[in-house]
């Protein structure tokens, strides 16, 4: 299934000077990397959300990598300003922790990924990985922002509001539009792996797990309907919200309808085996009618059972089949709808 990585990451790109221009010049001189890297890190985040080749993308965070140490290397040799160093030891001291949290948390988020699928806590866990190491992004940020303002203040520099850039508008919208549809992915996922659950438990004949998987799958649908009647559209597009409605309501249907069909075919089965072992237990001559009718209802009853089984999993299969392509078609046409290209 579809999943995709966003990452926070805000940067400051201009710095306005209104006067004392020497320790503007400084500034500037200390900052100027900043939009190489906010360009590098759009270039991530717009990777990661257009459904690029994973190792594609993992280039692109090396690539980041690679302009922080040289940025890192560079504002470390620049001297203090009038004896005052804070300013730029705050701006390394910024590069130091985004360059170890991309070479480490999101290194470690790569790997999480690839295990993401494999259950529900599994990914619930690797969304909330994502969600701390963009928290350490923004106290790194913070840190850097009241540096920079405080030295302002010192050299009586008036910070002007920068204008909203581009890339940093952008990477603004991409966050939002994932918070937005990583909520949504979960609900649907807790449902969507549940089910794969009881599928399983079907392939492989086992009548309890059948009956435990689909209890829970219907009462993981029940909590995930509650969950997405509260859930807001994004910016008004309802899409997200209205496909995953549609998946939830096809899992509920397919417990509640569905696989008591397939339940009933495993009891009728059981109900012939066991007529027929006792049939063949007896030898012809002493068969009553009783017993022969018996058998023949036991025979009609398990065939029916058959027919019922193969037309529920033909159904079954080519809804599932349609509700998840919708679902998918619903993501693509979502992010590539809000999520900026460039």
């Amino acid at each position: 299934m579809k999943q995709v990585t966003i990452f926070i990451l805000a940067i400051f790109l201009s710095i306005g000077v209104s006067k004392a221009q020497t320790a503007g010049e400084y500034m500037d001189d200390v900052s100027k990397d900043m939009k190489a890297i906010s360009q590098a890190s759009w270039e991530y985040v717009s990777a990661t959300s257009h459904g690029n080749n994973s190792k594609k993308v993992d280039k692109k965070r090396l690539d980041l990598l690679q302009i922080m140490s040289d940025s890192k290397v560079r504002v470390s040799k620049i001297g203090d300003f009038n004896g005052n160093g804070k300013y730029r030891d705050a701006v390394v001291k910024y590069l130091e922790m985004s360059f170890a949290i991309f070479n480490q948390d999101y290194a470690e988020l790569v790997d999480m990924e690839e295990v993401a699928e494999q259950s529900y806590d599994y990914m619930e866990a690797y969304m909330l990985a994502k969600e701390k190491a963009n928290e350490k992004l923004d106290a790194a940020q913070d840190e850097m922002k009241k540096a920079e303002e405080q030295f302002a203040k010192d050299n009586d520099i008036n910070l002007l509001d920068p204008e909203k850039t581009k890339i940093s508008e952008n990477i603004r919208i991409s966050n939002l539009v994932y918070d937005h549809y990583n909520a949504i992915y979960l609900i649907f996922f807790k449902s969507y792996k549940q089910e794969y659950f009881l599928l399983e438990a079907i392939k492989a004949n086992d009548v309890n797990a059948i009956e435990q998987n689909k209890n829970a799958l219907i009462k993981n649908t029940d909590e995930g309907l509650g969950k997405i009647k509260t859930t807001d559209p994004y910016n008004k597009d309802a899409s997200l919200v209205l496909a995953c409605k549609k998946m939830l309501e096809f899992y509920k249907a397919e417990v509640e309808k569905d696989i008591p069909v397939i339940q009933d075919y495993y009891l009728k089965q059981e109900n012939f085996n066991k007529v027929k072992a006792a049939f063949e237990g007896k030898k012809e001559k002493d068969r009553t009618q009783a017993d022969v009718d018996q058998y023949n209802d036991a025979v009609k009853s398990f065939n029916d059972a058959v027919n019922a089984l193969n037309a529920t999993s033909e159904k079954l299969n080519n809804d599932r089949s349609k509700n998840l392509d919708s679902w998918n078609k619903s993501v693509d046409t979502f992010l590539d709808k809000n999520v900026p290209k460039d």
